[in-house]
Parts: C-alpha cells; structure tokens; sequence
C-alpha cells in the first residue's frame, strides 16, 4: 500500500546525496512524496518529476532562522494527511515530531551533539543535546549511518525504550560515468598532472589545508575542490598566500546527480578528515564510497571506520593528517601501483551502493 510520505530538511535538496537517494527510492515502491527544503534554484531533472516540492525562502538568521523554518514547516503540513514524516536533520524534528498522527522517522545522519564546529562552543552542544532529546520523546524510528553512532546514541538515550533502530549506510546510487566531464580540459591542467579531489562541504578540519600544503610542496599536482561553505575564502587566500592558485582549483558545489561526473574524471579521492570532534572521528563520510564507486583510490586519514574499510578493501592509502611527506609518498605509490587499484569499482558496485540499502529502506518504511 503506497503511503504519503514527507520529507523535511533544512538544506538543499538538490545537493543531498542522502535526501536524494531516500526520495528516488521511495518512489519506486510507489510512494507519495513531499520535500520541504530550502534550495536555492530548483533542478530539473526527471528522477525529481513525481515529488511535490515546498521551497521555504528564509528570510532570518541565526537562532531566527531555525525558529522560521519551523514555523514554515508547520504553516505547510499542518492540513495535509501525511502518513511518514522524515526529519532529515536534526533541525527537522521540531517540525515533524508536531504532527502526532503521523509515523515519526528522525534520519540522524550525525552525532549532531559532539559536531567539530561545538567543539569550541559549549553552549551549542548543551543547546543540541537539550533539543534531541526533548524531541525524540515524539520520534517512532531513529535511522544512523554506522554501527559506531548507533551504539554511542543508544547509549546517550537508553532510556528512550521506545524507538526503533535501523542502520541505514551512506552508500550512493549506482552511476555509470558515461558522461565524462574532461577536467584537465576545462581548467587548463597540464596532462601529466595527477588530479586529487576534495567534494563536499568547505569547512574546517577535512584536510583541505594539508591538499593545499601537498600541492604547494610538489610540482605535477593539482587539486580540485568542489564546494562551497563558510571557510571557502580562507582556504582560497591560503592558496594565494602559496602561489598555488593555479594547482588549486576551486569549482562551486555542484548538483548531486552531476557530481559524479566530476568525481570520474580525476585521478585519486580526498579523505584526510581530522578527529575534531566524536562525530568527526566515527566519521563514513559518504564521499569515500563516491570516490571509489567512480574507480578514485582514496588517500584517507586513520580514523577507524574510514581506516577499517579502506583497509579491509585495499580502497587506497592511509597517512597521517597532518604529516605532507606521508600524503605525498602515498600519491606517488598510488600513481606507481595503478593496476592494484582495478578492483575498486567493481568490489564498490557489489558491497557500497545504494541499491544494497534500498530494500531495506522500504521495509522500514511499510513497517517490516
């Protein structure tokens, strides 16, 4: 039986791998869905033609912001007969736990409570902490990305008897890269440069410093970063400030469904997070499965959820984040050892795709 499904985020739809994702599979099992986000322009594509769109425009900021969202939110739904709402952010739950009728999904795709960017604010993390567990009083099914955020919230809210866990992995959907954009091409980079991407949120404490280090340090590199956030002029002034802004490319966030594109045509994936923070440190940034369904073989930091997979699977190398002579050994013995990264994208075809979570997914949702 098909169902009415609402999905509330405060964030770019068009941009969310893991909104994405959700939505498309809940349409193939004949699902109603609704989207209630805060996207800048809207993205045509026919994946999006069967979902019923709410754009909220805000006009706050700060603490307001979230305050207006929810209000939004509420103005929006509170006449519709909606049967599932999914918080796709902690900053849903206000929104969604209010309409008690419904079957309340809170997708914690973070440890929210122990961010890197809380780290410095106390008063932030006690704020969050506060606000979760107020709402998951209201909450029927809680959805994580790995075993190790599972067991630290299970243990935060044990006494929160009540919900239902499900793992759910951050993996992406199957992409066939048959259109390639041709990087070096379009950002005039020499032909005997190796390619290093960096995707995702421009933020502190994900190695984008140590790239730029990398690059500034060697002479047939050159980095590629795709993104935007609010340390993006910083990083672009380090650049500067290291003669690299030719070595550094920096291209605006793009599209979710057109990144892979991107991702295909460089040559190995980013992934030096730094442990800032418990959330950092259990970090399966869902970037490691985009670099390597794309064939990229990943230099990645030793944290151990990242570390255990790209290990066990021989995905790439992994280096110290802070040490540049260690990153740059370990471009150079991924560039000399190429043949033993053949394997990548099949053995992420058959264990780290979406497809593998589909089912799943959906028998959460029809209550299975």
């Amino acid at each position: 039986m098909n169902k009415k499904i609402a999905i509330i985020f405060l964030g770019d739809f068009f941009f969310d791998a893991r909104c994405i994702n959700m939505a498309k599979s809940l349409l193939l099992a004949n699902n109603e869905v609704t989207i209630i986000c805060t996207y800048n322009e809207f993205v045509d594509n026919k994946n999006f033609d069967d979902i019923k769109f709410h754009n909220i425009k805000l006009q706050k900021t700060g603490l307001r912001k979230y305050i207006e969202f929810h209000n939004s939110v509420v103005q929006l739904l509170k006449h519709e007969k909606i049967d599932i709402i999914i918080a796709g952010d902690l900053y849903a739950l206000s929104s969604a736990t209010k309409f008690k009728d419904a079957h309340i999904i809170y997708d914690c795709r973070e440890i929210y409570t122990e961010l890197a960017a809380h780290q410095s604010k106390p008063l932030y993390k006690k704020v969050s902490y506060w606000y979760e567990k107020y709402f998951l009083k209201y909450v029927n099914t809680i959805l994580t990305t790995a075993d190790s955020d599972e067991k630290l919230l299970k243990q935060k809210y044990q006494n929160f008897k009540h919900l239902d866990w499900h793992k759910i992995y951050n993996y992406p959907i199957h992409h066939s890269n048959s259109t390639k954009y041709n990087i070096k091409e379009k950002l005039n980079i020499p032909m005997n440069h190796t390619t290093i991407i960096y995707q995702g949120v421009i933020q502190k404490y994900r190695g984008i410093n140590q790239l730029i280090k990398l690059v500034s340090s060697t002479n047939n590199i050159t980095g590629i970063i795709i993104g935007d956030g609010e340390e993006k002029n910083h990083y672009v002034q380090q650049a500067r400030s290291l003669q690299v802004l030719d070595k550094i490319k920096f291209i605006s966030k793009v599209p979710y469904l057109e990144l892979l594109n991107y991702t295909a045509t460089c040559d190995i994936g980013w992934l030096v997070i730094e442990g800032h923070g418990i959330s950092n440190q259990l970090a399966m940034p869902n970037k490691l499965f985009e670099y390597t369904l794309m064939g990229l073989p990943v230099i990645s930091s030793p944290l151990k959820n990242m570390k255990n997979i790209v290990e066990k699977y021989n995905l790439g190398v992994v280096v110290d984040e802070q040490n540049c002579q260690e990153q740059i050994n370990a471009v150079k013995h991924i560039i000399n050892h190429k043949k033993q990264y053949d394997h990548i994208q099949q053995t992420i075809q058959q264990k780290f795709t979406w497809e593998i979570q589909h089912e799943k997914f959906i028998n959460l949702i029809n209550g299975k």
